[in-house]
């Protein structure tokens, strides 16, 4: 009786599960077909509803970023871009659509270049998604261990040698893709970049109301968050100039 109990309380759950991921799936087709439809503010709502729940994808951020900037709310169409590319640099869609958001923006900062070798880097790291790089590990890891138990039980030289060179191989490719997985899912997490989302933002000179004005900026900007203090990032912009803005008047990528 426990057994059927505990066998019915799995497929209860299992069922639930499969009920809500059926449920949220018909929410995003909802979404797509109202945005079709024009729509465009019953599908913000129903894409941000599903963003609430937890789920992640480019796809979902760059559909929410059309209808923002369907509706003329350039500062979020940017951020959810900027957040789309996060997870899919390679998003093609995403870049084109953000380049002409951005020529929306009052704001025109020439970007500094990227130095090379940080830009392959970043290139190499957002190859595949973190999820790829963690299944690319564990194939490799198991074609180590195949490669190793090979070499333990053959009796022939030639394939003790080809099978060695292969579990050595298989173990190095294993670790830098264990590498980039966890590089990836550290940039994922890293709150480095954020856009300005009030229409006019005054940067301060200090964490502090009585500061002095620094400069101002327009809702759609992109500045890198170089510290946090309380209520406060010191922001920075491509052209090196610097300041404090409080928290609520942006929004981290």
């Amino acid at each position: 009786m426990r057994t059927l109990l505990i066998l019915f309380f799995i497929f209860f759950c299992s069922a639930t599960l499969l009920a809500n991921d059926s449920t949220d799936l018909q929410v995003f087709k909802s979404a797509n077909l109202l945005y079709e439809e024009g729509d465009y503010k019953e599908a913000t709502e129903r894409y941000q509803r599903l963003l609430d729940k937890g789920y992640i994808s480019d796809d979902l951020h760059y559909n929410l970023a059309n209808s923002y900037f369907k509706t003329e709310d350039i500062a979020p169409a940017i951020l959810h871009y900027e957040r789309a590319l996060k997870i899919n640099p390679r998003n093609e869609d995403a870049i084109n659509n953000l380049r002409i958001a951005n020529e929306k923006t009052v704001d025109k900062i020439e970007q500094v270049p990227v130095l090379f070798f940080y830009r392959w880097y970043k290139n190499a790291v957002n190859l595949f998604h973190v999820d790829t790089w963690a299944k690319i590990t564990i194939a490799l890891l198991f074609l180590g261990l195949f490669c190793f138990t090979l070499y333990l039980l053959s009796q022939t030289i030639r394939i003790k040698k080809l099978a060695f060179y292969s579990f050595s191989l298989a173990l190095i490719l294993g670790l830098i893709s264990w590498f980039m997985a966890a590089q990836q899912e550290r940039l994922l997490k890293t709150k480095e970049y954020a856009i300005i989302m009030n229409p006019t933002v005054t940067i301060s000179s200090s964490p502090s109301e009585g500061s002095s004005q620094l400069f101002v900026l327009h809702e759609g900007s992109k500045v890198k968050i170089k510290e946090e203090i309380d209520e406060w990032y010191r922001v920075a912009l491509p052209n090196g100039n610097e300041g404090w803005v409080e928290k609520t008047e942006l929004e981290a990528i």
